[in-house]
């Protein structure tokens, strides 16, 4: 148990941290492509709370939207550039947690008696969550940007 906590007080380098990313991403990619796509697994009716009645295009439209999505993790990484304060970092990794959860609960699965992609996703939004939390997955270039350093001299 220690051993956990001492390893959650470090910070990864930046390296580790955009390579996390690129992982992160293409395993969403690859996993959502082969049950959305391959295996034909269904999306909820109700994806968009505020329309109830979605018609079978529209909802694959709204597949290969999700697929496309988890390319975002996969451009960070290519750029490497900051676009927002550590702030809006922190709240887009919650709020991300929260959008993963979301998905998890509106895929079905084609066997409802296995792990599916749904299981899958639900797992890998905690770590957003854990990223959101302890500010350790934002690269040490992001933590200064838009912030003006002054040097007091005495």
């Amino acid at each position: 148990m220690m051993w956990i906590i001492s390893f959650l007080q470090k910070r990864p380098s930046d390296n580790v941290i955009y390579f996390g990313r690129i992982i992160f991403g293409l395993i969403l990619i690859f996993s959502l492509y082969y049950n959305l796509i391959i295996q034909w697994d269904k999306i909820e009716n109700d994806f968009i709370w505020l329309f109830n009645n979605v018609t079978e295009s529209t909802l694959n439209i709204i597949m290969y939207i999700l697929v496309a999505l988890w390319i975002i993790p996969v451009v960070m990484w290519l750029v490497r550039k900051c676009f927002l304060k550590k702030k809006y970092m922190r709240i887009i990794q919650i709020v991300f947690w929260i959008f993963l959860l979301y998905i998890s609960t509106k895929i079905i699965p084609s066997d409802a008696n296995k792990l599916d992609v749904d299981s899958l996703i639900a797992f890998l939004a905690f770590l957003p969550l854990i990223a959101g939390i302890t500010w350790k997955c934002i690269a040490s270039k992001c933590l200064k940007y838009w912030e003006k350093v002054t040097k007091i001299r005495i």
